[in-house]
């Protein structure tokens, strides 16, 4: 990854989170202060024990994995969305701050290393984006959190295997009914034969009602992956 040589040269001025004054960079984008904020965050609440949402309750399972069983056997992430996490994201996303991408992407190994439930993962695969957004933005995040990923676990990275067939409007706004139906054969694969009877660790930035992660795992399964499990750096609130 060419970033962090570049990060040498340009260092950062400020924390990517807070801005607070200092040098950062791909290493360390963000102050002491944000990150221990961070760590407290990842203890705020208990998780669902298949999609990995923050609980407001004592609870197994989130209301959506209780009404219906997801297809991917789990799933997991950094923290909850909210600041500094949601900040990181966006900052990542929409002001194309790519040196975030190894720290990202290394914190998010360290998840899935210390959750044995991940197993055994043949192929890391990202979730693409939008065409549109690509075109915009010129890179997609979750490819470059997956190389990241891909680096620290040892494991092959395919940004090739699913492909997105449909622009969709912008997810932000929209119910979980009406993103489901957003994304209704938006997602395809390209060469199943790369994942027939592999299990799949599937990258994205952020879950949040779960739909694109549910998507994303039917077209892999039905392709003939053997197991589908997910890892994003946050993820919302489940009841």
């Amino acid at each position: 990854m060419l970033d962090p040589i570049l990060d040498m040269l340009f260092p950062q001025q400020a924390c990517c989170i807070c801005r607070k004054p200092g040098r950062f960079g791909a290493k360390q984008p963000w102050c002491r202060e944000c990150e221990e904020n961070m760590i407290k965050l990842q203890h705020s609440g208990t998780n669902c024990d298949r999609c990995g949402k923050y609980l407001e309750e004592e609870k197994t399972l989130c209301a959506d994995c209780s009404a219906k069983s997801p297809q991917f056997e789990i799933a997991r992430a950094v923290g909850p969305y909210e600041d500094p996490f949601r900040i990181a994201t966006k900052v990542l996303k929409f002001m194309c701050r790519r040196y975030l991408a190894p720290r990202m992407g290394i914190m998010m190994a360290e998840k899935v290393q210390s959750e044995p439930r991940f197993g055994a993962i043949d192929l890391i695969v990202p979730v693409p984006i939008a065409p549109n957004s690509f075109r915009v933005r010129g890179f997609n995040q979750t490819d470059l959190l997956a190389r990241q990923i891909s680096r620290e676990l040892g494991v092959r990275v395919d940004n090739t295997v699913i492909v997105r067939v449909k622009d969709t409007p912008h997810q932000t706004e929209l119910s979980k009914e009406e993103r489901e139906k957003n994304l209704l054969c938006a997602f395809e694969i390209r060469g199943a034969n790369k994942i027939e009877n592999k299990s799949i660790l599937l990258v994205d930035d952020v879950y949040t009602t779960g739909s694109t992660g549910r998507e994303c795992t039917r077209v892999l399964m039905d392709a003939g992956a053997q197991r589908v499990s997910i890892i994003t750096w946050a993820t919302g609130k489940g009841f």
